[in-house]
């Protein structure tokens, strides 16, 4: 299905742009795992974002969460958490977690991608399997399309309709858009920078291809004697370190960066903002 062109006032009030899938697929949220009770929020606020102020507790998956809410989607911080129940069977998931919040010395992805169906639930061209901890509703079930073993990739999955997000108008009295210090509102591109080592997976391949994020490799530089991660699309006239192993990191774009202003949260988070 051919994507449709518009105009870039159309983009700022569209969802989230991408060409359909047979499957009928759409990006839903972002997280990223990071440590006891986030911490790492900070970075996020000094970058101008407003955390809601609920910690949502995930019983039986053992981890917690918080998160930043915009009119079609939210950024999430997920962490291991030792107060919250762990179901019978489930201490894999939890060691998962724990993995992905050690990526820096892991080599594990602290990056998930929800997605939502917007149709019936077409079968994917890759295996999936689902999980439905005590915390979800009775009869529902996440379908997730990372293989059990894949120690290298990002979580890929799908949320039940139920739990998916709600495209939420602008002149909501709830919505968060008008909360957010640097006025974002929705959430328009994502992009996922990947060490050059890695070699996706079907699952990877496909949803890039069908348009629900954008993929980019990133080089390592080294300043004053810090070391930076940087996308390759990014020129930055210094010397490139190209044989170095770098860390993910994920970009988002907000309002198709109208402002053409760009925070880099590293190291704090692996997580670059456009708006």
């Amino acid at each position: 299905m051919r994507r449709t062109v518009i105009s870039f006032a159309a983009l700022l009030t569209a969802t989230f742009v991408r060409t359909a899938t047979a499957a009928e697929l759409e990006f839903d949220h972002v997280w990223i795992v990071v440590t006891r009770d986030a911490p790492e929020r900070a970075a996020l606020e000094r970058a101008g974002l407003k955390i809601s102020p609920n910690v949502n507790c995930h019983d039986g998956q053992g981890t917690a969460s918080i998160s930043a809410e915009f009119l079609n989607a939210y950024i999430e911080l997920i962490w291991p958490d030792p107060t919250v129940s762990v179901e019978q069977g489930a201490a894999r998931g939890v060691e998962k977690f724990k993995n992905r919040m050690n990526w820096r010395t892991s080599g594990w992805c602290p990056i998930g991608i929800a997605l939502h169906r917007t149709g019936s639930a077409t079968p994917l061209p890759f295996p999936t399997w689902t999980i439905a901890p005590d915390w979800m509703p009775k009869g529902t079930a996440i379908e997730i399309l990372t293989a059990r073993d894949d120690t290298k990739s990002p979580s890929f999955f799908i949320e039940p309709p139920v739990l998916a997000v709600k495209e939420k108008a602008k002149s909501d009295t709830a919505s968060p858009a008008s909360d957010h210090p640097i006025g974002v509102e929705r959430i328009t591109e994502i992009r996922i920078v990947k060490p050059k080592a890695y070699q996706p997976v079907a699952a990877f391949t496909y949803l890039e291809n069908a348009g629900i994020f954008k993929s980019s490799e990133g080089t390592e530089w080294s300043d004053r004697g810090e070391r930076h991660v940087r996308s390759s699309r990014e020129s930055s006239g210094r010397a490139q370190r190209e044989a170095d192993e770098i860390q993910w990191a994920v970009e988002v774009t907000f309002d198709a960066g109208r402002k053409t202003q760009t925070k880099d949260l590293r190291p704090d988070l692996p997580l670059i903002i456009h708006y």
